[in-house]
């Protein structure tokens, strides 16, 4: 098996400092959770074809492309698990465009391309924002007590929080619970905004002593469908002038997206009618995805969506069809899970899902265990 991602020879046991890349931490730590990482990569690398491998390989080794290279890995190995020959990159005569992936099966060939989109972008804006003052809170909370984060004031990163973390230490100064059923409101009122947090009996859910932050539910909807929308979109060029069945394959890794955000970006909307006293009084399905409309075969024939992609775990790929979609799929690629917009929308209007034939398609790409 060829070294791509060498050990380091200077001892360094210590894990990913904050804000540290993945890059970054493979090159110097020494933990074993650091050699599996490596040894995953190494040894995936190396079963893919030779043309394959110096492309993902030099996406994988730079910090700012190291998660597209990371998927353009987990998707190269998903179809080579799903039985297919593939090749990376190959021209298109037409056009000179390129595409990520030829996945040739005994049966058919499908054109592939991947996207990584970022996902959980506000979500990610918001936590960054709001660290400092969880952790304020965290390590104010009296022993046996734990944390429902309700409210939080808008605190630049620069800004004092010398204020905040004195109403904490007065307000939180407080004997452990007795009872199961306590609670003990901390409010506070501040320039930037409110603060509001529930104590409550660690007791209560059977959380361990050192978890201080049970539940953070500072507001926040996520809204990723726009992003998944437009990472499909982006790759109609790449497919388009080519002679057969092409797919996305796209990175769904997210906190807060699920299969149904994909549902909606893609094949639309289930809408509930209601009557002027808020009953219902039917339901219809509103087709107003990327997939909606058009006609004739589509340029793009599906969506092949892996949920979370990572070191420790990759789900199962899910594909989505689009409704105009005519042709054949490999028969691989039907044993997945599948996800059709309804066939008549005002009498079934919801998405109409296939479950899968096969389950732990992926096990053999040898995920890290935790350490």
């Amino acid at each position: 098996m060829e070294t791509w991602f060498p050990r380091p020879e200077k001892p360094d046991p210590t894990y990913a400092r904050a804000h540290e890349g993945t890059v970054s931490w493979l090159r110097r730590s020494t933990l074993p959770l650091a050699d599996d990482c490596r040894e995953f990569l190494n040894r995936n690398l190396s079963v893919l074809p030779e043309s394959c491998r110096e492309g993902i390989f030099n996406h994988l080794r730079h910090e700012k492309h190291h998660k597209d290279g990371f998927f353009e890995l987990v998707v190269a190995c998903t179809l080579q698990e799903l039985g297919a020959d593939i090749d990376c990159e190959p021209e298109n005569p037409i056009d000179r465009s390129r595409v990520d992936f030829v996945a040739t099966f005994s049966d058919e060939t499908v054109f592939v391309e991947a996207v990584s989109p970022v996902l959980d972008k506000e979500l990610g804006a918001i936590l960054e924002r709001e660290s400092p003052l969880t952790q304020l809170i965290k390590v104010s909370v009296p022993p046996g007590w734990a944390a429902d984060v309700k409210e939080l004031p808008n605190v630049g990163p620069d800004e004092s929080k010398r204020h905040i973390k004195a109403l904490l230490q007065r307000e939180m100064n407080i004997p452990p619970p007795t009872r199961d059923d306590e609670e003990v409101e901390v409010r506070g009122s501040f320039e930037q905004g409110d603060l509001r947090v529930i104590l409550f009996p660690q007791s209560r859910h059977g959380l361990s002593a050192d978890t201080k932050i049970a539940i953070s539910a500072v507001g926040y909807w996520p809204n990723d469908q726009a992003a998944l929308r437009g990472a499909v979109k982006r790759k109609y060029r790449q497919l388009s002038n080519l002679d057969g069945t092409s797919l996305v394959a796209l990175n769904m890794t997210s906190t807060t997206s699920r299969r149904e955000d994909l549902d909606r970006a893609l094949l639309g909307t289930s809408v509930t009618r209601l009557d002027q006293h808020g009953n219902e009084v039917g339901r219809y399905f509103q087709r107003d995805g990327l997939f909606a409309g058009g006609q004739g075969e589509p340029t793009i024939s599906g969506v092949l969506a892996l949920p979370q992609v990572g070191f420790l775990r990759c789900d199962d790929p899910v594909l989505w069809v689009h409704p105009r979609f005519e042709g054949k799929f490999p028969r691989a690629l039907n044993d997945l899970e599948t996800r059709h917009a309804p066939y008549a929308p005002d009498v079934d209007p919801t998405v109409i899902i296939r479950p899968a034939k096969k389950t732990n398609l992926l096990g053999n790409l040898g995920f890290v265990e935790k350490r």
